[in-house]
């Protein structure tokens, strides 16, 4: 997707969790779409852990069980498609330095992202709803809707973040 400026919040390219950099269009073509399927769009969160496991299905193959990721292709082969991730934890470690591009940790949702700087002890909430471009932070919100989003995010970044750096087997 080459190089991507997102002045909007003073930075440049693709290590931060703002939407300009996490938000890349996927295009599926697959033989076994139906005709009124092709060209449709969907707005399923998908990642890009989803990628091998889709690919896998489409070769018969089964995915190990410690993949992460799920087989994207219900989502355009069936009827009724399954339920689907509503969130995500995001993470983007130091490069070089951290004054150069600190790392960064977030939970993704459609409505809601809670982002974290870990090498300055950071936090940021922003209601993707009122504020798609991200610039008003409102973690320091003393709404009650919000403050209690803050604390759900929160609660569910922590959840997230432990099953993802843990041994078991993930699915997400």
């Amino acid at each position: 997707h080459g190089l991507i400026l997102h002045a909007e919040h003073g930075l440049a390219d693709k290590w931060y969790p703002h939407q300009e950099s996490i938000r890349v269009p996927l295009i599926i073509r697959d033989p076994r779409m139906k005709d009124k399927q092709r060209g449709t769009t969907n707005d399923a969160m998908t990642l890009n852990i989803d990628l091998a496991p889709t690919i896998l299905s489409f070769a018969g193959l089964s995915a190990p069980d410690k993949m992460m990721g799920r087989d994207m292709t219900p989502l355009y082969l069936h009827n009724n498609p399954p339920e689907w991730r509503n969130d995500f934890f995001y993470e983007h470690p130091i490069i070089s330095q951290r004054t150069y591009i600190p790392s960064s940790e977030a939970l993704v949702r459609k409505d809601y992202k809670y982002m974290y700087w870990p090498d300055y002890k950071y936090e940021q909430l922003f209601d993707l709803r009122n504020d798609p471009g991200e610039l008003e932070d409102v973690i320091n919100s003393t709404n009650p809707e919000i403050v209690e989003m803050k604390k759900s995010m929160k609660e569910r970044f922590e959840y997230l973040k432990k099953l993802v750096k843990s041994e078991g087997v993930v699915t997400v």
